[in-house]
């Protein structure tokens, strides 16, 4: 008799240990949301006009990745409907441990010992764009990952960027005779961006 309660008990409680495994497994499986934002602004110089545009970002648009080379982070949102995607990039050589830190911009010749490589697209439809490159253009602000957990992946943080007196994006559809200028602010967040090796 005492076998048979030992064996019941040893059952139950091995059954009572893969459930806990189990939900273990479930509960780790169960990852946050994902969420961005990005805002643009186009600011024009002796005016007060601005044309700003808010987004929300889905999964599909945006990309954390990472090569032997570089980490690379991308916001772009779908076009045609959405006109501007940015693009950073980050040698391995730059990173901090743990990817965690603040990354300032690269810029013409400002910050030409900038971390952060940024390229800014505005696209006039779904296979023409113009774009800005930091290594081109006066740009100032910075790239930051403020969380990065490495058993799951996932990074959170923000970027601000300010492209300095550039010609209006907009004027590459118009054509006007005198195209205006403007500075180009970028703002926006990521939470639990998941890194793609």
């Amino acid at each position: 008799m005492k076998k048979i309660i030992s064996f019941v008990w040893f059952c139950s409680l091995a059954i009572s240990f893969a459930s806990c495994d189990q939900k273990e497994e479930e509960t780790a499986s169960i990852l946050p949301n994902v969420e961005a934002t990005m805002e643009r602004t186009f600011d024009y110089l002796g005016s007060e006009e601005t044309d700003r545009m808010v987004y929300t970002l889905s999964l599909s648009e945006m990309q954390l990745l990472s090569d032997d080379d570089r980490l690379e982070v991308m916001f772009a949102p779908t076009k045609p409907v959405r006109k501007d995607a940015i693009v950073f990039n980050i040698r391995k050589t730059d990173l901090k441990n743990g990817y965690v830190g603040t990354y300032s911009l690269k810029s013409l010749s400002t910050n030409k010992s900038g971390k952060a490589e940024l390229t800014y697209y505005h696209y006039h439809n779904k296979t023409s764009s113009n774009a800005l490159f930091s290594v081109g253009n006066q740009m100032e602000g910075n790239f930051e990952i403020k969380t990065y957990n490495a058993s799951t992946g996932l990074a959170s943080g923000s970027y601000v960027v300010n492209i300095k007196n550039v010609t209006d994006p907009t004027a590459y559809e118009t054509n006007p005779s005198t195209p205006r200028k403007c500075d180009i602010i970028l703002r926006g967040e990521f939470n639990n961006l998941k890194l793609k090796k």
